[in-house]
């Protein structure tokens, strides 16, 4: 009897023994495959979000897992699983110089030939106004312009010492505040409106000519101070209750224009400008001169008499050159020597002569506005003219957008179909 009881006991003990090694060898099981398939959700305490401080985008391109999964089997019985970082792209782009070349160098700055009648100045005067009084000339809704990098993104923006967009605006499409007009003597603001796609338009003087503009065209006035007789009274809008965002200083001061302004040399216009050192009011910002000659001393002589270099947040330029290539590396010239502001085109049309196809002045105004969205330094580009004029000024005879009487020529909707990219 005692026998029959040793080995039931025995029996149930061997049986009790298989149970748990099966039972441990399942649980194991378990563990092991939870390793092999490591945490890829970003679910879970252990899921740590980095922000890209070095571009302060608020994106997060890298990720950190930290989650660690452990099942304890005994003592020696421990399974984990490492931390596993999923990084995000870190790749940014390039800001590398764009070099222009052009082949024909007998092309070089053809903008500085000027003709009998100035560029961009019909003979009848450009519609001056020198009185401001308290005319409302509307804010600038200017939104700064930043470009972001992300994953995969591998293209270069051309950038020099300083690149940043500070002027911003409104805009359309792709071109944002890259599109503007400048008009001429005899406007009329309704023109304005019939260009959809422009940011904002320009003429010579301070004021809004003729004409009750629409709140599209009065806001998207940049007012200009173009000649010497302008100061008192740009000083008098800038200290004003309708202070606009930016003014426009001296319009090409080394050009006489037939007689009806003077020509300023850069110490003329260091003391010209004296009065709105002193008060330039808080909301505004300047526009350095333009030369029609951009290759003229005038403003070495005029930044070192006035010692006022700082004061302005652009610079400025015209150019009248049939060809885009040797325009796009006149202008990387320039910039190449004043390269520690944006730069503004204020004048922009390919001159050298009148008799241009509306298909090549389209492309024309198609590479142009191409190589400023991506130039990395340009910030506006006016294109002369947005009125028709009589002037027989071939600069901008073939580039005009609307006739006398505000209708659309063959230009217009090839200007407001471009779309910088």
């Amino acid at each position: 009897m005692r026998s029959l009881m040793l080995i039931l006991v025995c029996a149930l003990s061997v049986s009790a023994r298989c149970v748990k090694k099966s039972v441990a060898s399942t649980k194991s099981n378990v563990v092991q495959k939870a390793g092999a398939n490591k945490v890829s959700s970003q679910a879970g305490p252990g899921r740590k979000l980095l922000e890209d401080s070095s571009t302060g985008s608020g994106e997060f391109p890298s990720l950190t897992n930290t989650t660690t999964t452990t099942d304890q089997q005994g003592p020696s019985d421990q399974s984990s699983e490492s931390s596993d970082q999923s990084s995000g792209s870190s790749d940014t782009s390039s800001t590398d110089q764009t070099s222009h070349t052009s082949n024909d160098d007998s092309n070089k700055d053809k903008s500085n030939t000027k003709d009998p009648v100035p560029s961009g100045m019909p003979s009848s005067g450009p519609g001056d106004t020198s009185s401001t009084g308290d005319n409302d000339k509307g804010q600038d809704a200017s939104s700064t312009e930043t470009s972001s990098t992300s994953s995969g993104d591998s293209s270069s923006t051309s950038s020099s010492t300083n690149t940043s967009s500070s002027s911003g605006g409104g805009g359309s499409g792709s071109c944002g505040a890259m599109k503007n007009v400048c008009f001429n003597g005899g406007m009329n603001p309704s023109m304005f409106d019939k260009m959809e796609s422009a940011s904002h338009w320009i003429t010579f003087g301070l004021d809004i000519p003729g004409g009750s503009p629409s709140p599209r065209a009065k806001q998207a006035h940049i007012p200009m101070m173009a000649f010497e007789k302008h100061v008192n009274d740009t000083v008098k809008l800038v200290n004003g209750p309708d202070a606009p965002e930016w003014v426009l200083t001296f319009n090409e001061p080394d050009y006489s224009y037939m007689g009806w302004t003077p020509t300023m040399d850069g110490k003329t216009a260091a003391a010209a400008i004296a009065p709105l050192l002193a008060q330039p009011g808080s909301k505004t910002k300047y526009v350095a001169p333009a030369t029609a000659d951009p290759n003229h001393p005038f403003l070495e002589e005029f930044f070192a008499a006035c010692n006022c270099k700082d004061f302005f947040s652009a610079y400025n330029v015209h150019s009248y050159n049939p060809d885009s290539a040797a325009t796009i590396k006149a202008m990387d010239e320039y910039h190449g020597k004043w390269n520690d502001k944006p730069l503004w085109i204020t004048e922009l049309a390919p001159g050298g002569g009148c008799g241009k196809s509306p298909e090549t002045v389209g492309k024309f105004f198609k590479d142009m506005f191409k190589f400023a969205k991506n130039s990395g330094y340009v910030d506006k580009v006016f294109w002369n003219t947005g009125n028709q004029i009589d002037a027989k000024d071939s600069n901008v005879c073939d580039s005009w957008l609307v006739d006398g009487s505000g209708n659309p020529g063959p230009l217009m909707e090839k200007f407001n179909a471009i779309d910088c990219s």
